[in-house]
């Protein structure tokens, strides 16, 4: 039996008198289910097609923003100038504005002095005319004199809310003032009416000199705007100015 032991592990490749060699493992590790390959291939697909998206938005911009002054530069010619955006040039240059330009500018401001003086001889019925003068400034310049378009845009506003406001705070205001007076008689009833009824009263007189100050403002706006144009200096009406350049670039007047 002992021999038969013997010859065996003769045959087996092993010597006699050492230890039997025990078969190495080491290399061979527990295959990984397949499920977690499966999501591992998932996340690595996902994130590739993230950063190509990603590639495809800076592309995007860069096209967009450095384009023409990359091909510029591809090229070997100077790059072009860029043009600023209108906000970063808020003020026009006085200096460059001839004597011409000032005075359709100083037209433009007084053309309210006129509008004022209808509205006043003709119950407000000649402002429909007289505050179209300087849109119509306006319409002659935008092409040929950014400071005149400027100043006779801003002359057209500051008219339109002095008369055309003006008129929509009256009406509205009285409409609201009938109303209140109305109930106001109807709280007779229960005394009420008898404290609210002579505060609704008084109360459209002084809504009356407030909303005047509308025009009159106007006026007072629109002639140093006057004085100061026909000086050479760039006026800027408050509230106004802001509002008419945003329109003159980017806004509905630009389409015009």
């Amino acid at each position: 039996m002992e021999d038969h032991d013997r010859l065996h592990n003769l045959e087996g490749g092993e010597t006699p008198g050492e230890p039997p060699k025990i078969q190495s493992t080491e290399g061979e590790g527990t295959p990984i289910p397949s499920r977690i390959r499966d999501a591992m291939h998932d996340v690595k697909r996902r994130v590739s097609e993230e950063l190509h998206n990603t590639r495809d938005v800076v592309d995007e911009y860069e096209e967009r923003y450095y384009g023409g002054r990359r091909r510029l530069e591809d090229t070997g010619a100077p790059p072009a100038r860029v043009a600023m955006p209108y906000k970063a040039k808020r003020h026009h240059d006085p200096a460059s504005v001839d004597a011409n330009e000032r005075k359709w500018a100083t037209l433009a401001h007084a053309s309210t002095l006129l509008t004022a003086l209808v509205a006043l001889g003709s119950a407000g019925a000649g402002v429909l005319i007289t505050m179209f003068v300087p849109l119509l400034i306006y319409f002659s310049f935008r092409n040929r004199s950014e400071y005149v378009a400027f100043h006779a845009l801003q002359a057209f506003t500051i008219q339109l809310v002095g008369t055309i406001g003006f008129v929509g705070l009256i009406l509205a205001g009285t409409f609201m003032w009938i109303i209140l007076l109305i109930l106001s008689a109807l709280l007779l009833i229960v005394l009420v009416g008898i404290v609210l009824l002579p505060l609704v009263i008084i109360a459209y007189p002084i809504f009356i000199l407030a909303t005047l100050l509308l025009p009159l403002g106007m006026t007072v706006y629109s002639v140093i705007a006057a004085i100061e144009t026909w000086g050479g200096r760039n006026y800027r009406i408050p509230f106004v100015a802001r509002w008419v350049e945003n329109q003159m670039h980017g806004g509905w007047v630009s389409n015009l």
